[in-house]
């Protein structure tokens, strides 16, 4: 809950809210067992190659946006944005992201949320890295 505050105080006081530290802090490599705490979770959680791979995030605005998912090599990059100018009401909801089949390996994910209002001396308002393992 502390982790949507802080994003909500983000997103109401833009730029006020959001101090260097906090961002860099929200920057690093997460193991898959801390991300419960982000309000997320990958399923199924001990993948295999033949498994669709999902990315579940508890709690998020709806007008959070998936923009993109996409895999080079070993890194799947996923990217949602919103526009903090239109000042909507955050309606929360469960978002299902779908990352696919991946041949066994290990891969890293990174997750960005993005604010595209040309206002925003802070683009990037959240982003965590973690790894993923898909077994044969």
């Amino acid at each position: 809950m502390k982790f949507f505050v802080n994003i909500l105080i983000c997103l109401l006081f833009l730029p006020i809210g959001c101090t260097k530290s906090e961002s860099h802090e929200l920057e690093n490599f997460i193991p898959v067992m801390d991300l419960s705490k982000y309000h997320m979770k990958l399923l199924p959680e001990s993948a295999i190659s033949t498994d669709i791979v999902k990315l579940v995030v508890f709690d998020d605005c709806q007008y959070n946006l998936l923009t993109g998912v996409a895999r080079s090599g070993n890194i799947i990059e996923i990217t949602k944005q919103f526009n903090s100018m239109m000042k909507l009401p955050c309606m929360l909801r469960n978002d299902t992201i779908q990352i696919g089949k991946l041949p066994s390996g290990s891969y890293t994910i990174n997750y960005k949320l993005v604010d595209v209002a040309t206002s925003s001396k802070q683009q990037i308002v959240f982003a965590i890295s973690f790894p993923l393992t898909v077994s044969k």
